[in-house]
């Protein structure tokens, strides 16, 4: 600002009218005030951090109550018998099929609302023949 003012002393022109003042440095130089900035920018962490451990301890996990009866198995994971004794079970071919073990189900083949046993008809949806 100082060079300005002599700049327009000297050309015969008063200073401009709306011309910001120089920042000045009092008592602080440019180091100290990095300091203080980066304190304070390292203090807010440090706060978030603990408000962040507050919120987060174990006593505000939830508790997992384990139930006392045991889970149901889902259908084809369990052997529940020949092909005769799922038919008298579930009666529709394809409940039968579907509840049938990976091996059963390699077996037979399910064709037409029936099963069959490669050529041969197991159970056709009324009563097993095989």
């Amino acid at each position: 600002m100082a060079r300005i003012n002599d700049s327009m002393r000297r050309i015969g022109k008063s200073q401009p009218v709306n011309v910001p003042p120089e920042p000045t440095n009092h008592g602080t130089g440019h180091h100290e005030r990095d300091e203080e900035d980066s304190e304070t920018s390292h203090d807010r962490y440090r706060r978030r951090q603990a408000r962040m451990a507050d919120q987060d301890s174990t006593s505000s996990l939830p508790i997992k109550i384990v139930s006392d009866e045991p889970p149901k198995p889902q259908p084809g994971t369990t052997f529940e018998g020949p092909v005769a004794v799922l038919a008298e079970k579930y009666k529709d071919p394809r409940e039968v099929l579907r509840h049938m073990t990976m091996g059963q189900y390699m077996r037979y083949e399910y064709r037409d609302g029936q099963i069959f046993e490669g050529e041969t008809l197991i159970y056709d949806g009324t009563a097993h023949l095989g």
